[in-house]
């Protein structure tokens, strides 16, 4: 009620006097309730309201014109309120933008920490281990936010994007009609409409973006997702790699990186690579083993078709998060296990021999 006698004052020729008895003209009365309806979330209302004009005189078309300038005013203070927060069940998009400025920054400030050469420095290595969690906590809590459910915040900005998309055609029509003109009605789909509506007021620049990096990191989780379904669901490996797998995705995640797909050919040829160390008895990249010579003839050799991109070796424990651990306090490991580049995950676990291979399709 409020707002929408604010909206009234804006129109101080039309308001009805206080200090006579005499009936208000009819045309004043048409222009109050139309102004009433235009600024109605009922879209009937409102063209109920836009047809209304035919009802006043033509000495009222101005204050007609006011009136749907006056609701277009109201409609953008009303999005200013949704966006706000001050009705409706708040925005997570807003919520969520907030943290993803902030994880943006982090993510770029630590993965550039995770390819410093360290030469191991126990010290330097513990910092880079409490960055890295602390960018996961930050993830996590993104993450949190963007399992919130928009629907009724884009259905109630939708509804504020129509109005205005139709009072400003309405608008348009008086600027026609004072120039003398017969204009063109607006051919782009109603769709076009309402996005440019919302992008000709800061509230609504602001939604689209803060919605645009929303569904963008919505699909970073749920690509993630998918791929960790794909790695539970492989049939031919352990638990061991599925394990390790999930922990290396878990923390490429936090940094922004794509998650890594088990590749069966490549975890052969990375497995077979434990067995030769431990029947062999060497522990190296090179390999003594006729035709196993290098990763990439391991990896041709397993029926691997694609491009093999890094490979490391450990040898101590069996558990996943012991070679992982290992691996991360070790520069050059650590290097392949945050790598850009690679998509595809093999592994290699045979007792305490553990040996990794990245690649790309």
């Amino acid at each position: 009620m409020k707002s929408r006698l604010a909206a009234l004052c804006l129109l101080p020729a039309l308001a009805l006097s206080e200090t006579t008895d005499e009936p208000a003209p009819p045309s004043k009365s048409v222009l109050q309730t139309a102004l009433s309806w235009m600024q109605s979330s009922d879209p009937d209302r409102r063209h109920a309201a836009y047809r209304s004009v035919h009802l006043i005189g033509e000495e009222a078309l101005p204050g007609f014109k006011q009136a749907l300038q006056a609701a277009a005013k109201f409609h953008e203070h009303r999005l200013g309120d949704l966006l706000s927060g001050k009705s409706g069940d708040g925005n997570p998009y807003r919520e969520l933008g907030a943290i993803l400025e902030e994880l943006q920054t982090e993510r770029e400030r630590v993965h550039a920490l995770l390819l410093i050469d360290y030469h191991k420095e126990p010290t330097k290595i513990r910092m880079l281990r409490d960055e890295m969690e602390a960018l996961t906590r930050l993830y996590e809590r993104a993450v949190k936010h963007s399992s919130a459910d928009p629907t009724a915040l884009d259905r109630e900005v939708d509804g504020v994007a129509l109005a205005l998309v139709e009072i400003h055609a309405e608008l348009k029509r008086f600027e026609e009609l004072s120039y003398g003109e017969a204009g063109k009605e607006d051919q782009r789909p109603i769709e076009e409409q309402k996005l440019a509506a919302l992008k000709d007021t800061f509230q609504g620049d602001t939604y689209l973006r803060d919605k645009s990096r929303f569904t963008k990191f919505r699909s970073e989780c749920d690509a993630l997702a998918l791929a960790e379904s794909d790695n539970k669901n492989c049939s031919w490996a352990n638990s061991s790699q599925r394990d390790f797998a999930t922990l290396l995705n878990h923390e490429r995640a936090a940094t922004g990186l794509p998650a890594l797909r088990l590749e069966e050919d490549l975890s052969r040829a990375a497995t077979d690579h434990s067995k030769d160390m431990i029947s062999v008895g060497f522990f190296a990249h090179n390999s003594p083993v006729k035709g196993k010579a290098s990763p990439s003839d391991r990896a041709r050799m397993a029926g691997f078709k694609s491009r093999w991109t890094g490979e490391n070796i450990f040898m101590g424990s069996p558990s996943h998060s012991a070679a992982y651990s290992a691996w991360f306090g070790s520069d050059g490991h650590r290097f392949i296990m945050f790598a850009k580049g690679p998509n595809l995950l093999g592994l290699g676990p045979v007792g305490k021999h553990w040996t990794l291979m990245t690649g790309r399709r």
